[in-house]
């Protein structure tokens, strides 16, 4: 494991009309790690990655991305100085994100909600970007719908798109925010399957999800997260087998119970 880390936040705190969001998050992932991000709904798991991309600008605390500080920094001096929008933009491309609802541009083909962020974010040649585009799309299994508009795929080929375009950008890291909630139950195995692809080849990720099943048996760690606070993390497997934290057990138990009720007969496998 690399002595700096992907992503490093420090004392991260967000606050919306002086309700605290995100306090004191404090979280490394590094490099080819993949982290799971649980906790109930509302507890700051999206408003943690609009932040990592200065969607949101926190209040207080910092954010490194491969070694270098995006929207903040602490000067040799101890003055904290916020960086200009030309300094983030800049940097910003290094994170990658999927949305829960794709954003794809509906009057766009999918090859081309993947070549335009390349030429207009980074600069590249239209040929280099078409032909990243295509081998992304080609290698994600979208090789027949490259020329199709957003209307005409379904939520799983949708996902893919973003998955792909967010990829074209060649990031440090990527963040996917609840990458299954908007699919149809039969679609959720495809976009995971994706995932541990991207996995198998070494993508540092961070992934809010709350497919416990796919945290166990993917992610290298699990964050849990409640009421703004990253209250427990660890190896993934431990996580889930044996957790401390009282919250988190109660997490798993209302998750496990929801999924038995759906599901009769579900488990998780938390073997080798």
């Amino acid at each position: 494991m690399s002595a700096t880390p992907v992503l490093r936040v420090s004392a991260l705190t967000k606050r919306f009309h002086g309700v605290i969001a995100l306090d004191q998050v404090y979280l490394d992932v590094h490099a080819g790690e993949i982290v799971a991000l649980i906790g109930p709904s509302g507890c700051g798991k999206s408003t943690l990655l609009r932040c990592l991309t200065w969607l949101e600008q926190p209040d207080d605390g910092f954010i490194e991305v491969a070694g270098k500080p995006l929207g903040r920094e602490l000067t040799p001096g101890g003055v904290v100085r916020h960086q200009s929008r030309r300094q983030i933009d800049a940097l910003r491309p290094q994170v990658g994100i999927v949305f829960q609802q794709f954003n794809l541009w509906p009057h766009m083909t999918a090859l081309e909600n993947v070549v335009r962020p390349q030429t207009v974010v980074l600069g590249r040649p239209r040929a280099e970007a078409i032909r990243r585009g295509e081998e992304l799309l080609t290698r994600l299994g979208l090789a027949d719908r490259m020329d199709r508009h957003p209307h005409a795929l379904s939520g799983g080929q949708k996902q893919r798109v973003a998955i792909a375009r967010a990829l074209a950008m060649d990031p440090a890291l990527m963040l996917f925010d609840e990458p299954t909630s908007a699919l149809d139950p039969e679609l959720v195995g495809e976009v995971l399957a994706v995932l541990r692809s991207l996995a198998e080849i070494g993508m540092t990720m961070l992934v809010v999800t709350h497919e416990i099943g796919f945290a166990a048996n993917v992610a290298d760690r699990i964050a849990f997260m409640d009421q703004g606070r990253i209250l427990e993390e660890g190896p993934a497997r431990d996580i889930i087998a044996a957790p401390k934290e009282p919250r988190l057990r109660n997490f798993i138990d209302l998750v496990m119970a929801n999924r038995r009720h759906d599901n009769p007969g579900t488990t998780i496998d938390t073997t080798e």
